[in-house]
């Protein structure tokens, strides 16, 4: 492949691409005059970020009923959720066979409910989408669809991508008066900043970056989970060796941006700090050694833990400070009380019959993957709140899917997806990058952001 890392317009970094939305249109034979990016500035289409290669162009064309569903108003909307609604209670209790004639009857019903609906509102022009599910905005596409968005404050918010999904739900929620909540947040740590450390029979060691993405730091052999089924009967301790000491400001920004569209909507906030999710994987990894090594490794991975929760604790404690009007709740693995209340209000959504296809993956990822799907509903498991908008990182993408299909006709899902920055090393994000590079913030430094 050829070498793009110089490219000011299309990189290849580590299997994955650096793109913008311009080379992106470009590279789809999109005019961006013909498409819904036309007026927007050189900084948004510019605006480099780095993602998987799942992009599509949705072409201009002639809206047709495929639109008229997010174009409904008033009882005629509510009339076809409720439709939605009985047809997926059918699909879930498994007995579509049964009920195939009054899903027949729901399915006329909605269509001509549908075929009432002015198509003319439809956006023209062509669009960039991302995995079928958010489309790529500028922050005006943004505040047209959700006009509080024009009061929320953060850095470079006129320069940034969104990607968005059901944002004009969310607003309409707001603009009613209705109960809306704001939830996402960090990764919990970036790579480069902890190592899992193997040490094996004959003194030799093996050591990864103990991050979401799994990706080894000296040896390219197998994942930590394949190698420890591999390698069991050798492996005689498992340790952590921790480099994070500061915050990043993407992390800080990852908050601010909550607190921000909380104030900025009237909504409550929930902030989920995901070690308990990191501590599962790390269990159902470890399962197939010996006890008292998987117990000192628990205990190692807490050890590290605390003083990262210690650092977001702190940092929400300032915005809640900052931010007195919002009503917020942070959920890590220290606070037992949420996180078994979050297990509880859950659990009727993981084990219904429909959930079993929509968790996949490496089977020690399970228990964290059902907490990936489940954690943008926590505003409705601690607050009883349906209208919720997840703002977070271009990686849940996946996550945010889920949840709205997991939790389809119990909550209103909306999603504003960012990508994470670039960091000064000038071609990996501030999570992938080295710590040199990752633009570490100081706690006295959090009142100059």
């Amino acid at each position: 492949m050829e070498d793009r890392e110089h490219n000011e317009e299309y990189f290849y970094v580590h299997g994955k691409d650096i793109y913008s939305t311009q080379s992106l249109l470009a590279s789809m034979g999109v005019k961006q005059s013909e498409s819904i990016y036309k007026d927007s500035s050189n900084d948004f289409v510019r605006w480099p970020f780095s993602a998987a290669d799942f992009f599509e162009v949705v072409e201009g064309k002639a809206p047709d009923l495929n639109n008229a569903e997010e174009l409904l108003e008033g009882n005629d909307k509510i009339e076809v959720e409720k439709i939605n609604s009985e047809i997926k209670s059918y699909k879930d209790s498994g007995n579509t066979i049964e009920h195939k004639d009054r899903i027949k009857e729901l399915r006329i019903c909605k269509k001509e409910l549908l075929s009432k609906v002015d198509l003319s509102k439809a956006s023209k022009g062509s669009s960039i989408v991302y995995k079928t599910f958010v489309e790529i905005n500028d922050f005006k596409m943004v505040e047209e669809k959700l006009p509080q968005f024009k009061k929320a404050r953060w850095p470079f918010k006129e320069q940034m991508p969104y990607f968005a999904a059901g944002l004009e739900d969310f607003a309409r929620a707001v603009a009613n008066g209705e109960k809306t909540a704001i939830t996402g947040g960090p990764c919990f740590f970036g790579e480069h900043e902890v190592d899992m450390i193997w040490t094996l029979k004959d003194g030799s060691q093996k050591i990864y970056d103990f991050t979401t993405r799994r990706r080894s730091v000296e040896d390219r052999v197998s994942q930590e989970a394949e190698f420890t089924k591999q390698n069991a009967q050798d492996v005689v301790d498992v340790s952590f060796k921790s480099r994070k000491n500061l915050l990043t400001t993407e992390e800080y920004d990852s908050i601010l941006y909550l607190f921000e569209l909380a104030r900025a909507t009237g909504s409550c906030l929930t902030l989920p700090i995901v070690d308990a999710s990191y501590q599962k994987y790390l269990d159902a990894m470890l399962e197939s050694l010996p006890e008292e090594i998987r117990r000192r490794a628990n205990e190692r991975f807490r050890q590290v833990a605390r003083p990262v929760i210690k650092m977001y604790e702190e940092l929400f404690e300032f915005f809640k400070k900052k931010y007195p009007e919002v009503e917020c709740k942070m959920m890590s693995g220290e606070t037992k009380e949420l996180l078994e209340l979050y297990y509880e209000k859950r659990a009727p959504f993981v084990q219904k019959p429909s959930t079993s296809r929509i968790i996949s993956g490496i089977q020690e990822k399970i228990e964290s993957v059902k907490d990936y799907i489940t954690l943008p509903a926590l505003p409705f498991y601690f607050y009883g709140v349906r209208n919720i908008l997840e703002v977070d990182y271009l990686g849940e993408t996946d996550s945010f899917w889920k949840c709205r299909k997991m939790h389809k006709g119990e909550i209103k899902l909306s999603a504003l997806l960012y990508p994470i920055r670039i960091s000064s090393d000038g071609w990996r994000t501030l999570f992938s990058t080295e710590p040199q590079y990752k633009e570490y913030i100081k706690k006295e430094d959090y009142d100059k952001r």
